[in-house]
């Protein structure tokens, strides 16, 4: 059991059931990854409640020896009762072993004297014994021969072969490209990101990103299911480096759309009814797209009036 742990009860008499339940959240959040290894960062998304503090994730993970924290600012679960080395019942074993050898010594003389004295003297029977010494010998030999051959042939044809590494049952591609559908796991995702109205805007984009990604660093390997890609998926989203590199690029196309869309120029009307309007008033079919928000229409003129235009100054007469 976990709890049998000294690491453990350390954590539970010192910080009582919130801390346990602290390590378990970790724990919890570290499955979802691809590799059960994450930087703290990762972690900060899922402290949104005031129940669950940062702060005291990090002071769980880095004080209480249960994590192991590695020189790339990674950390993992430690293992929970390890197992020892059996150092003493070797160390006994080695003794009685010691402590029995000169008893095996002692029986061994005596049972050659016996033999020596049980020896036949009749030359026929030595010559007898000795060609059943030797047919025993030949048919051992064969014997092992057949076992070896044996077992070589079913580590070719049979259930010794090598098992080749899993492959997925669909190309990763298939896998990844799904991750753009519109799904309530999507929206959840990009809920949980600090950036999902843009991530959201441009799934698709994202998705061509995290593909790049793992091409870059040959974690296709690992994708043999659609859960596997979702869970790097969020991993890819929400760790520090792989997310800013990820939420600029979508900010800089984000602009880009914006800056090349023209703008609207009947965007100070309003069409009613498939009539133009503006604050109430009806606007003539043959009238120039309102000019701005403050603009009025004169029927005198039949143009726009606006506040913003400074008034033409009147003619002089000569």
């Amino acid at each position: 059991m976990a709890m049998n742990d000294p690491r453990m009860r350390n954590l539970t008499e010192k910080e009582g059931l919130k801390g346990l339940g602290a390590y378990w959240i970790i724990i919890e959040k570290l499955a979802l990854l691809p590799e059960p290894r994450a930087q703290l960062e990762y972690l900060r998304p899922f402290c949104s409640s005031k129940k669950i503090s940062f702060a005291y994730l990090t002071k769980i993970i880095l004080e209480y020896k249960l994590f192991k924290l590695e020189e790339d600012g990674y950390f993992s679960a430690e293992e929970l009762n390890p197992v020892k080395k059996r150092e003493k019942k070797t160390a006994e074993n080695d003794g009685e072993s010691a402590d029995s050898k000169p008893k095996n010594d002692e029986k061994q003389q005596k049972t050659s004297q016996n033999n020596a004295e049980n020896q036949p003297t009749d030359s026929t029977n030595s010559l007898k014994d000795t060609d059943s010494a030797k047919q025993a010998t030949d048919s051992f030999k064969g014997n092992i021969k057949d076992i070896i051959t044996s077992s070589a042939k079913e580590k070719e044809t049979g259930s010794g072969r090598p098992q080749s590494p899993l492959q997925p049952v669909r190309p990763w591609q298939e896998l990844v490209d799904e991750l753009a559908e519109k799904t309530p796991w999507l929206e959840a995702v990009c809920m949980q990101s600090e950036y999902g109205t843009l991530l959201m805007r441009h799934i698709k984009e994202a998705v061509s990103c995290f593909k790049r990604h793992i091409e870059i660093y040959d974690k296709w390997h690992d994708l043999l299911t659609q859960s596997d890609a979702r869970r790097y998926f969020v991993n890819y989203t929400k760790t520090a480096q792989t997310s800013q590199i990820l939420r600029a690029t979508l900010f800089a196309l984000d602009a880009k759309q914006q800056s090349a869309t023209p703008p609207d120029l009947h965007r100070y009307e309003q069409l009613v009814n498939g009539q133009r309007t503006y604050l109430g008033c009806p606007i003539p079919d043959d009238a120039p797209p309102r000019p701005d928000a403050t603009a009025f229409w004169n029927e005198a003129t039949h143009s726009w009036n606006s506040q913003n235009t400074a008034p033409k100054p009147p003619k002089r007469h000569t």
